[in-house]
């Protein structure tokens, strides 16, 4: 979805783990808003993509592609 800039991070925080920075990684942070409306698209089943199994390709990856393409 962000390969198709459907949403973006409104920002990205460093959070550490233990005392090193090895440790540390960023998280990217969105807002509800940008969440919601990438849940309100209707162009999209959810259900699909919600029922594809682990190591499988999403059906995303294709729209992705084409995406880069063009």
């Amino acid at each position: 979805m962000l390969r198709l800039t459907w949403i973006r991070p409104a920002e990205s925080v460093e959070v550490r783990f233990g005392t090193s920075r090895a440790g540390a990684v960023d998280v990217a942070l969105y807002t509800t808003e940008s969440v919601d409306a990438l849940a309100a698209r209707t162009d999209v089943d959810w259900e699909q993509l919600r029922s594809v199994e682990k190591g499988r390709r999403s059906p995303l990856a294709a729209l992705a592609k084409q995406a880069a393409v063009a």
